[in-house]
């Protein structure tokens, strides 16, 4: 079947989505999208993969698509013609220029069916006289497929919505969905319904369709501006279809943990930054630690998971979660790269931002020739393609080729000239957004901090309140979140921009201390002289005393005090360290959370930086040199002897000690220990996760005495005793599969999408190829 898409008309310009979904505004996403749209249609109906050549100006047409036969001939000829005129009918005449191939086409054996689908309404009248002409000229199945039948098809399958996922924003949104669903569905995709109709579905999209399906969550990873949010909105809008599922937005592993009980079933779990926005968060780490168990048994029960992360922040709590990550995650089944693209992919998605943003037409003609070398910049990014089309952010942009694409290989620096350039009040109302996390409640923002902005800009409150609307759809956007408008950055990459802002103005970072959340600067911040933070905002040695003072009265709690620790651990500088220990040193005497390695526990490691300056006392040195002793005989934990400063809490004598402890006692017993681990062993987890910790403790013994057969014998029994019990679990595993109940068919409406279409033989009569970008000022 080859599909032929049609001449683009352009009778009407500046239609948008709008109105019921009866009137599907087919008319507003373009010639190319619309044929992409066709091709998936034809999919679904014929159920065969389709194969698709581009050739622009093919005879008048625009694109050739082939589905073949299950024997390999190709008998059909499908015609796409696309109209941006919400009013236009077709006509008779309108396909006067394709009668004059179909002649050749039925020749070539590539037209005894015929398809015409078009974004036009069809008259009965006229399906039947161009049936009829195609008939004398050959064609023994002759159809015509207007608008109605488009919206009826889409209407009617909610897997092709799942494979065309744009079309909910071409209509009302409480038409597509189930009404009980329309107050839960806007509350989590309100923003994101506009932009719902530029939406391309990429072969990112596909394969995390494909990794729900099969493993019921997916991980994506991409840099900022990659588009891992919009694909998680996508998915969690197409969850809604099924009026028995509940899509739920988090934003913490906590947030799961508190939404979730083992008698749930159906939920759609949607958690945007799982592991931090802009840094890693060690306490998020630490509580998927745990929460990972529970998600796999929730997955086991019906519920999906999608996650969303950047790469580099992903790559630094995949180091802390070590075994105990979600099996998927371990070995890639169930992660996916956002950030790869095809190049028709780029040149859709940038075809979409321009021409239906908010640009001027005479903007959108002075760089029309240019968006083709965009689109082919190695780094483009889809989030810079949708500012591109925004002129909130192009304000003293160029349109020369040069200036374009800087903008979308530089985009940071270009975003930072645009925030610099607003206003005093609603760059104020960004920094207000900043200090509380990028989650600022209308009715709730911390006072100290709503003050120390305000005198930070010299402006005042109510000014700063009222001038933020204006920064809604562009920088910011609100959610409503448990009956309340929260307001929160409209991408990451703001807050990145942000950062960079800050860096440069001491002034800036000096207010901010004494005023923000404490939890936004053990979070965000960095002390000079730290190791670095990738994003994140330095505090200058200079200020070190307003520092201290604000972690001298950092809440008393387990929550709280796991922050601050991974704070004095890993951010702050020796200085931080040495003057807060001495102006309170019962803080290391706080209780916080533990996390499962020693070598990882947050206070542990500030227990040692205490210890090299001579701060820790020997009461403090004793307990954590006995907790250290108890997780290495109990827990076969030895990871802190890869740490020499942890391992310096022990002192020598009882080092000595915990060795031959280790030899006698530990390690002639680790059979009988691995014997217990496998009979408690959770069935739902990965088999080899629950023998992490013993299989690096052998390694560390077998390191510490290399020359003593003795251990060398223990260290190999207990190795071929672990490979036993994995081999044990994994049967036991396989067997309780196979008699818990198949919960996939209830999100078989996201089925995986076809693979990415692939070349085929061109048709006889081939053109220069035309632009995507030729109809983007119209």
């Amino acid at each position: 079947m080859d599909m032929r898409g049609g001449d683009r008309e352009s009778d009407v310009s500046g239609a948008r989505a709008e109105g019921p979904w009866s009137s599907l505004a087919l008319e507003t996403i373009g010639w190319k999208a619309f044929q992409d749209l066709c091709s998936q249609v034809c999919e679904e109906v014929l159920r065969r993969p389709v194969q698709i050549y581009r050739e622009a100006q093919d005879g008048g047409q625009d694109a050739v698509f082939i589905v073949e036969a299950p024997n390999g001939a190709v008998d059909a000829t499908v015609q796409c013609k696309h109209s941006s005129d919400p009013r236009r009918r077709l006509k008779g005449s309108d396909l006067n220029e394709e009668f004059a191939t179909v002649s050749e086409l039925v020749a070539a054996n590539q037209a005894d069916t015929y398809f015409l689908i078009t974004s036009m309404g069809v008259d009965a009248t006229v399906a039947i006289d161009i049936r009829t002409k195609l008939r004398a000229l050959g064609v023994r199945k002759p159809h015509v497929l207007g608008r109605e039948y488009l919206v009826r098809a889409i209407r009617a399958s909610a897997r092709l919505r799942a494979l065309i996922p744009q079309v909910y924003g071409l209509g009302d949104l409480g038409a597509i969905l189930d009404q009980r669903l329309i107050q839960q569905t806007r509350a989590l995709l309100d923003h994101w319904i506009p932009k719902l109709k530029l939406y391309v579905p990429t072969s990112a999209h596909r394969k995390a369709v494909h990794a729900l399906t099969e493993h019921g969550i997916v991980l994506l990873l991409g840099n900022p501006s990659t588009g891992k949010s919009t694909i998680g909105a996508i998915l969690s809008t197409i969850a809604s279809e099924d009026a028995d599922h509940t899509v739920l937005h988090l934003t913490s592993p906590r947030d799961f943990e508190g939404n979730w009980n083992p008698a749930d079933r159906k939920r759609f779990f949607w958690v945007d930054d799982a592991f931090g926005s802009n840094a890693v968060r060690d306490e998020y780490v630490r509580d998927w630690t745990s929460a990972f168990r529970k998600v796999q048994a929730a997955v086991g029960h019906g519920n999906r998971f999608v996650l969303t992360s950047r790469r580099h922040i992903y790559e630094a709590a995949k180091r802390g979660l070590g075994q105990r990550n979600h099996p998927a995650f371990l070995d890639g089944r169930a992660v996916v790269d956002v950030g790869e693209l095809s190049s028709e992919e780029k040149t859709q998605i940038l075809y979409n931002h321009v021409t239906y943003g908010a640009q001027t037409q005479s903007w959108k003609r002075s760089v029309r020739d240019h968006l083709d070398s965009v689109a082919g910049v190695e780094g483009f990014l889809p989030g810079i393609a949708e500012r591109l089309g925004d002129p909130a952010f192009t304000k003293g942009l160029g349109t020369s080729e040069r200036e374009l694409i800087r903008f979308m290989k530089e985009p940071r620096e270009h975003l930072v000239d645009t925030i610099n350039a607003l206003d005093e009040p609603l760059r104020a109302a960004l920094i207000l957004v900043y200090v509380h996390q990028g989650a600022l409640s209308s009715d709730q923002g911390d006072d100290e901090a709503c003050r120390a902005v305000a005198e930070l800009v010299g402006e005042s409150l109510p000014r700063i309140h009222e001038r933020m609307h204006e920064l809604k759809g562009s920088f910011l956007r609100v959610a409503r979140v448990n009956g309340k408008d929260v307001w929160g950055f409209a991408h990451p990459t703001i807050a990145d921009a942000l950062t960079d802002i800050l860096k440069d103005r001491s002034h800036m970072i000096a207010a901010l201390l004494r005023g923000a959340p404490i939890d936004t600067i053990m979070n965000g911040f960095v002390c000079e002289g730290a190791d670095f933070v990738l994003d994140a905002p330095v505090v200058p040695a200079t200020l070190n005393e307003i520092l201290v003072k604000r972690l001298s009265a950092c809440e008393d709690s387990a929550s709280s005090n796991w922050t601050l620790f991974s704070f004095l651990a890993h951010r702050a500088s020796d200085d931080v360290v040495q003057r807060l220990l001495v102006v309170d040193p019962d803080i290391l005497r706080r209780k916080a959370w533990v996390f499962y390695r020693t070598s990882g526990d947050p206070k542990l490691r500030t227990l040692a930086r205490a210890h090299e300056f001579g701060l820790l006392s020997d009461e403090l040195r004793e307990d954590a040199a006995r907790r250290l002793e108890s997780s290495a005989l109990q827990d076969f934990d030895l990871s802190f002897f890869d740490r020499r400063d942890v391992l310096a809490l022990i002192p020598p004598i009882d080092l000595v000690s915990l060795g031959i402890r280790l030899r006698n006692d530990l390690l002639p017993n680790a059979t009988e220990h691995i014997s217990t681990t496998s009979e408690e062993a959770d069935l739902s987890e990965d088999p080899e996760s629950h023998f992490e910790r013993i299989n690096d403790a052998l390694g560390t013994l077998e390191d510490l005495a290399p020359s003593d057969s003795a251990i060398a014998e223990l260290v190999k029994e207990a190795r071929d005793a672990v490979k036993a019990a994995v081999a044990d679990l994994e049967e036991r595993k396989r067997a309780k599969e196979k008699e818990e109940e198949d919960h996939s068919e209830e999100w078989t409406y996201m089925a995986s999408a076809p693979q990415a279409v692939k070349p085929a033989a061109p048709l006889p009569t081939d053109k220069r190829k035309r632009s995507v970008f030729s109809d983007v000022d119209q």
